[in-house]
This record gives structure tokens, C-alpha cells and sequence, in this order.
């Protein structure tokens, strides 16, 4: 081990005893056993760790790594990345089997779909975790991503106390966790669109788990997005659009460019509100162009527009640009 790899370790070590501490507490004061120790803190240590701690107190951490931007042998990658997962392991007192490490890499958008959806691993590793008091199933060994945004926590709580007696659209709900929420808040109503069935099985097992169980009343629709826009003629309270930046499904002729699309998705989704009702967008392209111009030249009501991604980025989180959210209401 070279002194700058020495040097690092050290660091990593002292920043994650830090969080630790700092993150306990707050962990427990808000029941939240799922969250980001570590967000690319200290740029020349490009990682993130996640911690999450099932219903019966075991603890396991997700590691990835994030490519760096330039070029670096994968040997010598290999063995720094090994020394950082154990340093990661002697802090936070977690067992090696107990520790899943993935690699982030820099991709043009149709790489991105493919490197999020592809299957990482042969076997599903699953355990529940509770947020906000509330349950759900994460996947710690199968695919880049577990099954649950903790970026998008503050906004899934604001959702859960605007539902009371609201009907709910969730689209591209992937495993339900807004609609688990907005269900725990007192929703009338929650329908749930997501073009893959095996996130909507997923999606139905969080609501179970939290005991929604009516699916006349938690109706999850397995649709493209825009063809559901398109011909639903029923109109909501509050609209949840959380859009993956680019989709090219093999179960539908549709492309989606957020990036290029957003103007369509989220005017479509305005004519689908009710006089009142909020449509939350939110997207993690850092390339898109919010312009409340071409929104409002796009649709004939009245509307609120606030920029709200600040206000929504949790406590555990470094990166103040995770993503962008805009709350938008009709009058």
C-alpha cells in the first residue's frame, strides 16, 4: 500500500466514525434504518455508502465506486477499492458477506438504462428496512440500485402529508415507495403505472408489507406512461412524475428522452389535475433545461411553479444536486 492510499484510508475512516455519529441519532429519531453514510465527501475518494439495517437489527452496507475521470489501472483499482470496503467494515463492525460493493461508470444515456436495469448478480439478495416508520423490500445484490431512492425521502414525506383524502397518481413508480407513502397518509385513491411487471410485484409486496392490500383501492396499471396519459380520462389530486432520464423498453415503440420530453410529460400531466391539485416532478439528469416559459405556453391553465429541489435533498446527502424537483399547481 502506497502513503496516498495510506493517507486516504485514514480519511475515509475518520469521515465515516463522523457520520456515524452524527447520523445515529437522527436515524432514530425519524425511523429511518436505510440511508447514505458516505457521498462522495472527499473528492479523491469517489464513493458512496449506504447503510441499511433490517427489522432485525442485522446491518449490511452498499458500496460503489464511481469512475473516476481518467484513466486508472483496474488492478491497482481493485486493491485500493478492497482496502476502502474494509476499512468501511472495521468501522461500522460489518461482516465481509454482509457488504455488496458495485461500480458507477460514466455512460451516454441508452449505457445508463442498460447499466441500471442489467442484472448484477445471479442470486437476489433481499431484506426489509423501515423509513419514515413505514417498511419496505430492497434487492442489496441483484442491480446497480436496491429498489429504494433515499434522495427522494424529504419529497415521499411531503407527499404522505398532502394525501389525506386525495386521490394519488404515481408514474414510473418502479417499487411503490411513493405510493406506500401517499397510502399511509390517507389517500381515497392511489393508482401506480410502471411499464415492468416485476417492479410492480415489487411495488404491490411494499404496499402488503405496510398493509395496503385492497387493490381496488391501490390499483397498481402496467402501461407506458404516455399511452396511460394519453387515454386516461380521469383526473387527480396530486401526481407524482419521477421519470428515469432516458427509456428505450423492448414493451413499447416509445423512446423517452427526459431530457427532450419532459415539456410533453409534464403538460399531460397538468391536464390530468385537478382545480388545486400538485404535479411533483422530479428528474436526475443534469442536463435538463426546466424552462417555465415553454411549460406554461404548453398548457392552458393557470399555474404555481416553484423550484422545491433544495428544500428536498435529506439530511444525508452531500450532494445538493441529486435532483431537480418542481412542485406545480393548477389554480
Amino acid at each position: 500500500m502506497n502513503s496516498k492510499t495510506a493517507e486516504q484510508l485514514i480519511l475515509f475512516e475518520n469521515r465515516l466514525r463522523k457520520r456515524g455519529r452524527h447520523l445515529k441519532k437522527w436515524a432514530q429519531r425519524t425511523e429511518t434504518y436505510a440511508y447514505r453514510l458516505y457521498d462522495r465527501d472527499i473528492p479523491e475518494i469517489p464513493l458512496c455508502l449506504d447503510r441499511y439495517e433490517d427489522t432485525e437489527g442485522s446491518v449490511y452496507l452498499v458500496l460503489y465506486l464511481y469512475e473516476r475521470p481518467y484513466e486508472k489501472d483496474e488492478a491497482e483499482e481493485t486493491v485500493w477499492l478492497e482496502a476502502m470496503r474494509e476499512t468501511a467494515a472495521k468501522v461500522l463492525d460489518v461482516s465481509n458477506e454482509n457488504i455488496f460493493v458495485k461500480r458507477r461508470r460514466r455512460q451516454k444515456n441508452r449505457q445508463i438504462e442498460a447499466a441500471q436495469y442489467a442484472k448484477q448478480a445471479e442470486k437476489d439478495f433481499y431484506i426489509t428496512v423501515k423509513e419514515s416508520g413505514l417498511l419496505f423490500e430492497v434487492n442489496l445484490s441483484s442491480y446497480l440500485d436496491t429498489g429504494l431512492f433515499f434522495d427522494h425521502r424529504i419529497l415521499r414525506n411531503t407527499v404522505r402529508s398532502e394525501s389525506r383524502n386525495k386521490s394519488v397518481l404515481n408514474l414510473f413508480c418502479y417499487t411503490g415507495s411513493f405510493s406506500v407513502y401517499a397510502a399511509s397518509g390517507g389517500a381515497l385513491r392511489v393508482d401506480s403505472v410502471d411499464l415492468s411487471a416485476p417492479y410492480l410485484k415489487r411495488a404491490r409486496r411494499n404496499l402488503a408489507l405496510n398493509g395496503f392490500t385492497d387493490s381496488s383501492r391501490y390499483a397498481l396499471i402496467q402501461s407506458d406512461v404516455l399511452s396511460f396519459l394519453h387515454n386516461t380520462k380521469q383526473s387527480r389530486d396530486i401526481i407524482i412524475l419521477d421519470p428515469p432520464t432516458f427509456s428505450n423498453s423492448k414493451k413499447t415503440d416509445t423512446v423517452l428522452d427526459i431530457n427532450r420530453d419532459w415539456p410533453l410529460l409534464t403538460s399531460l400531466c397538468i391536464n390530468r389535475l385537478n382545480r388545486g391539485g400538485t404535479l411533483y416532478f422530479s428528474a436526475n439528469s443534469r442536463s435538463l433545461k426546466f424552462d417555465e416559459a415553454v411549460l406554461r405556453s404548453a398548457c392552458a391553465q393557470t399555474l404555481n411553479i416553484t423550484d422545491i429541489s433544495e428544500k428536498t435533498v435529506p439530511e444525508d446527502f452531500r450532494n445538493k444536486r441529486i435532483h431537480r424537483c418542481i412542485k406545480i399547481t393548477r389554480k
